[in-house]
């Protein structure tokens, strides 16, 4: 410690440093281990979740989180409707990317292929890659995560902010996850097997356990853009 410097002062440093460390070495995985994450556990994961600031104090996020069997019975009828039928998600996923956006989805998209091992033009490989996001990459757990239609598109925001406090949380406590857009595209399947109310709309999911260190796939990283490809300062009138 650096004399006459403030024990509290360092202290908050620490603590600030201790929470980028985990933004920063926070990653999707999509290979996991079978063995599942104790109820309590998770119990706490989302207990700290809930501590997410949202319009109103109104909470919109509703979740289900599956837990052995049933994840593994879903992951099937999930790829099942993968294999026979066209997705058809509630809250319908973007046509087109406009630049710079496209140019961003491209990079993330090559630089998981080409830690998998994928060519460019291998169509089975990048099939079974595809399919394996119905496989929930064999994770213990998956959260189906919805909120109520009648709030409007508001409510989004505030379960995106509810997600970032998950996906924190869940660092902090050594769980590994992956948001995943793709299980909303088969809406029927997720609702023939879990109690979704007819008022919510699904989201997202989000899977979740211990990594599969060996996996091609979790050799992937994404890079992230500076402060100012995003956040633009206003100083002067």
């Amino acid at each position: 410690m650096t004399a006459g410097a403030n024990p509290d002062a360092v202290a908050e440093l620490e603590r600030s440093w201790d929470l980028e460390r985990t933004w920063i070495n926070r990653r999707s995985i999509r290979a996991f281990r079978p063995e599942p994450i104790e109820r309590a556990i998770l119990e706490r994961l989302f207990a700290a979740a809930q501590r997410a600031p949202s319009w109103c104090n109104v909470q919109p996020w509703r979740v289900i989180v599956t837990e052995p069997p049933v994840t593994g019975v879903l992951a099937g009828e999930l790829q099942a409707a993968a294999k026979t039928s066209l997705p058809h998600a509630e809250v319908p996923f973007p046509l087109d990317y406009p630049s710079p956006y496209k140019e961003a989805r491209i990079a993330c998209g090559a630089a998981l292929y080409r830690a998998m091992g994928v060519a460019r033009d291998d169509k089975a490989g990048r099939y079974d890659a595809w399919l394996r996001n119905y496989a929930l990459f064999d994770a213990p757990h998956v959260a189906i995560v919805a909120c109520d239609r009648r709030l409007g598109p508001y409510a989004y925001v505030d379960v995106g902010v509810w997600l970032g406090y998950v996906l924190t949380a869940a660092a902090a406590l050594g769980i590994e996850t992956c948001p995943m857009a793709s299980v909303a595209a088969y809406p029927k399947t997720l609702r023939a097997r879990l109690p979704i109310a007819e008022t919510d709309v699904v989201l997202f999911g989000l899977v979740l356990g211990h990594a599969d260190e060996e996996a091609p796939a979790n050799q992937c990283r994404t890079t992230r853009a500076p402060v100012a490809g995003n956040v633009t300062f206003a100083s002067s009138v």
